[in-house]
């Protein structure tokens, strides 16, 4: 039985204690990881790399997590891409501005490491087909 190698989860954040926190406690969990200290890096990675999961800061250098999402669900190779957002705010503006850039979950800073883990399973495609019996 041949196992697959895991597709990388990107994380962007510009806080680098942020990113070694997540980075890490993912690796021991088995997954691999890949990372970008801002938004254009992390798009261009993006682009790059085809994570099947980002984790990105909503206030990043050069490109916000929000247009970052955006660019990378109108782009049809990639609109797959899961998208959790971290954010320090909430509100009715931070609502609207995930709504608008298509990403698929809003984690709100403080969190667990947990939660980050319990997101990515729900956002990573079933590895299993269900079949369907049509008798």
């Amino acid at each position: 039985m041949s196992e697959s190698l895991p597709q990388p989860i990107l994380i962007i954040d510009s806080d680098e204690q942020s990113i070694d926190h997540i980075a890490s406690g993912l690796k021991d969990s088995g997954y691999l990881v890949i990372t970008a200290p801002d938004g254009y890096d992390g798009y261009v990675r993006a682009r790059n790399e085809s994570p099947n999961v980002i984790i990105a800061n909503d206030l990043l250098p050069y490109v916000s997590g929000f247009k970052l999402s955006k660019l990378i669900k109108s782009d049809d190779r990639h609109q797959d891409t899961k998208i959790i957002i971290m954010s320090n705010s909430s509100g009715p503006a931070i609502d609207k501005m995930f709504t608008q850039s298509g990403a698929d979950k809003m984690l709100e800073k403080p969190f667990q490491l947990k939660d980050v883990i319990e997101l990515i399973k729900e956002q990573k495609p079933e590895e299993t087909e269900e079949v369907i019996n049509n008798d």
